[in-house]
C-alpha cells in the first residue's frame, strides 16, 4: 500500500463535510467572489458559530469583535479562512479509531498547542499571514490519524517500538509500512486541495534540513512541535531547546531565551481554541453572512 491508495482507502471512512468541498471548489473558480464565500460558509450553523468563536479567540486577537463570516474573511482572507475551514472540521471526521492507539484529546490537544506556538513563532520572525503557522500545526500530524483508522494493527506494533518517542516514529514507520504519517499527510492534504505551503511544511517537519521550499515555515513548525512535546509532557525547557538542531535556531533567528515567555500565554489560547474544535456540535443559528 501506498500512501496514496491509504488516503483513497480512508476516504470510505473519512468524508469532507459538503460545504468543505463546495469551499474548495468555489475557491478554485476564477469568478468567485467573497460574499458567494460567506453565503456558502454560513448555511453551516455548526460550522460557521465554530470560525467565528475562532476568528475571536486570544490567538488572532483581533481588537474588535468579528461577527460574521464576511466580516472574517476581510480580516483573515479569503485562503486563510479556508484553510481554517479545514483545520476546524479536520478534528470532527475522524471517528471510530481504537482508544488504545491514541486518546483522541490529547492527539489534539498537542495538535493545537503545536498550531498556538508555530504561529507565535511566526509572527516573533515576522512570518506574513502566520494563520498558515497555526493550520499546519493544526494538521501537522494527520497523518498518523489516518494510519491508526486504517492499519491498526501496524500502528500497535510502532508505538510498541517507539514507546512514544516522537524522534523514532519516521524510520520505525518506514521499517513497518514503507512509508511515513509525513507522507500520508501529504497525500491526504493534497486531496484536500489545500495550499502547497501546508502540504509541504507537513510533509517535511520531522526533517526541516531537507526541506526544498518553505524552508522557514517548516523549522518553525518543527520547533512548535518539539516545544509543544515539552509544554505536555512537563519536560525541562532548557533541555529540549539544547537538543534542538542548532541548524533551526540560525535559520529561524531565534534564541532558546526568546522562547520561555512565548510558553506563558499558550495554556490560555490552546484551552480556549480546544474549547471551540472540540465542544459538541452546536444548533445556534450563525449570524448572517
Amino acid at each position: 500500500m501506498t500512501p496514496q491508495q491509504l488516503v483513497i482507502e480512508i476516504e470510505r471512512l473519512v468524508s469532507l463535510p459538503d460545504v468543505c468541498v463546495k469551499v474548495n471548489r468555489l475557491i478554485d473558480a476564477p469568478d468567485y467572489s467573497a460574499t458567494t464565500l460567506g453565503d456558502l460558509i454560513s448555511q453551516d450553523t455548526d460550522l460557521s458559530a465554530r470560525l467565528l468563536r475562532l476568528v475571536n479567540s486570544a490567538f488572532f486577537n483581533f481588537e474588535a469583535p468579528v461577527e460574521t463570516i464576511s466580516r472574517a474573511i476581510i480580516v483573515v482572507g479569503t485562503n486563510e479562512l479556508r484553510n481554517l475551514v479545514m483545520a476546524t472540521t479536520a478534528a470532527r471526521i475522524f471517528t471510530g479509531i481504537p482508544e488504545d492507539l491514541v486518546d483522541m484529546a490529547e492527539y489534539w490537544r498537542y495538535s493545537i498547542t503545536t498550531a498556538v506556538m508555530a504561529g507565535a513563532l511566526a509572527k516573533r520572525c515576522n512570518v506574513l499571514h502566520a494563520e498558515r503557522l497555526f493550520v499546519m500545526g493544526v494538521l501537522h500530524d494527520i497523518g498518523r490519524l489516518a494510519i491508526y483508522l486504517k492499519l491498526p494493527r501496524e500502528a500497535r506494533d510502532i508505538l510498541l517500538i517507539t514507546g512514544g518517542d516522537d524522534a523514532l516514529l519516521p524510520e520505525t514507520e518506514y521499517d513497518i509500512l514503507g512509508f511515513t504519517h509525513m507522507d500520508v499527510g501529504e497525500a491526504l492534504l493534497r486531496k484536500w486541495k489545500l495550499p502547497e505551503s501546508i502540504i509541504s511544511v507537513v510533509a517535511y517537519h520531522h526533517r526541516p534540513a531537507a526541506a526544498t521550499a518553505f524552508q522557514l515555515e517548516t523549522a518553525l513548525l518543527h520547533l512548535a512541535s518539539v516545544l509543544a512535546y515539552a509544554e505536555i509532557s512537563g519536560a525541562d525547557l532548557e533541555e529540549v531547546c539544547e537538543r534542538v538542531d542548532a541548524g533551526i535556531w540560525l535559520s529561524t533567528g531565534l534564541q532558546g531565551d526568546e522562547i520561555e515567555s512565548l510558553l506563558e500565554e499558550t495554556p490560555q489560547q490552546v484551552a480556549e481554541i480546544m474549547d471551540v474544535v472540540l465542544a459538541p456540535k452546536t444548533k445556534t443559528a450563525a449570524k448572517p453572512a
